[in-house]
């Protein structure tokens, strides 16, 4: 019986190494994928390794606010930027760059952050807010840790300033000659201004006001599904490509296109006649992803139904094209799987499906844009969450029809109907 069990496993064996190809691609699959993962989350798991980046603008007319951002950017897990290309921030600039999709958070302090903390108690209390500028589509669990450690800085600061003076108006307030029975009356005054809200009751007169760039119009800030509908649902439609591979090999495999090939169709047409069904699976695909999240999670879909509508065509044609190409490369089901695998995997973990893109390193990010699925995902979330229209996204769905447009034409040109 062991005899016949190290046959059958000889015999499998040797049919699975006799296809070099398929052999190197189910070892270089998982590898290429750790390798992608691991660069791209490094930051999350090595101290001072890619910290955040957090654009400043610094409009304080005096120290307070020098001080913070220091602390600030002398904390491993952030790096602050207080210029650009060797220029001082200013508000409108770190805006644009928030808009490009360069940065995705910056701080702006306004002029008078020192001297509202600096203000003398028992006065009318001044108010002055500190911005933080969040593109809409970045997700709060990246986003809440910076402010949440920013607001502790500003707390402490404030209390910083406030404490001297707090103390010495008590004390003058208290002096001998003030009747015994005013001094409890000075001392709650003393209290309110070094406690609570530091001369203002309960409401902090440092506060931090969350904003989007203009033109990103934006009602509410995203939710969990506004931020992985859109990266899942793009990673599930270039899953056609395993479907059209394996419909490809099978006709090859049956001898179907040697007998259509005697037919009078030219070859143009029975690639679309292949082709055509997939796309309208991938359209289809979209539609109900999109309309289950709307239905089950109040998903919103935008103020533009037609941008959304050209932007899901644009994909669709990108992940059909894919296929083409892949039908075209591979010549056994081995080879298919391992290849279909090894790209959808690692286009979608470096197109930003799985984790965001801003919190991959520089490079990263730059070898995202090689991907459909990077130009796809910035375009669903220009759309369900900056609140933009098709004149926004327009140069997206233009990367990814000339991504459509250069894997149909390899694949047209590599293809072989035997």
């Amino acid at each position: 019986m062991l005899n016949q069990i190290l046959a059958f496993t000889w015999k499998d064996l040797k049919v699975f190494f006799k296809d070099p190809g398929a052999v190197a691609l189910i070892f270089l699959q998982p590898f290429m994928f750790i390798v992608v993962m691991s660069y791209a989350l490094g930051g999350l798991f090595e101290r001072g390794k890619d910290p955040i980046p957090i654009l400043v603008v610094n409009q304080d007319e005096g120290t307070r606010a020098t001080a913070i951002i220091r602390q600030l950017d002398e904390m491993e897990a952030f790096r602050v930027e207080t210029a650009w290309e060797g220029q001082p921030l200013t508000r409108e600039r770190a805006e644009k760059l928030i808009i490009e999709g360069k940065r995705s958070l910056a701080l702006v302090f306004p002029p008078d952050f020192s001297e509202v903390l600096e203000q003398l108690p028992g006065a009318a209390p001044r108010r002055t807010p500190v911005l933080a500028i969040v593109d809409p589509a970045t997700s709060s669990q990246f986003v809440e840790p910076v402010l949440g450690t920013l607001q502790g800085l500003i707390e402490r600061s404030t209390y910083t300033a406030m404490m001297p003076r707090g103390l010495d108006y008590l004390f003058t307030q208290l002096a001998p000659q003030i009747p015994p029975e005013q001094r409890e009356a000075f001392k709650a005054r003393a209290q309110e201004a070094m406690s609570g809200g530091l001369l203002g009751g309960e409401e902090p007169v440092i506060t931090l006001e969350r904003t989007a760039p203009p033109g990103m119009r934006v009602e509410k800030l995203p939710n969990a599904f506004q931020q992985n509908v859109p990266g899942y649902t793009i990673y599930g439609v270039f899953w056609i490509v395993s479907l059209l591979t394996a419909s490809v090999l099978q006709e090859k495999r049956e001898g179907t296109f040697r007998r259509l090939l005697a037919a009078p169709l030219s070859r143009a047409v029975m690639l679309a006649g292949k082709l055509l069904p997939y796309y309208l699976i991938n359209l289809i695909q979209i539609a109900i992803m999109l309309g289950a999240s709307r239905w089950l999670f109040g998903l919103s879909l935008g103020r533009s139904p037609f941008a959304l509508v050209t932007v899901s065509l644009a994909v669709a044609a990108a992940a059909t094209g894919l296929g083409m190409l892949v039908a075209a490369l591979v010549r056994t089901e081995a080879q298919a799987g391992g290849l279909t695998v090894l790209l959808l995997l690692t286009m979608s973990a470096l197109g930003g499906c799985f984790v965001p893109r801003f919190i991959m390193p520089d490079w990263l990010r730059t070898l995202g844009l090689l991907t459909p699925h990077a130009w796809a995902l910035d375009a669903y979330q220009d759309l369900l969450v900056r609140g933009y229209g098709l004149r926004e996204v327009w140069p997206k769905v233009g990367a990814l029809t000339a991504f459509a447009a250069a894997f149909f034409g390899l694949g047209v040109w590599r293809f072989r109907f035997d």
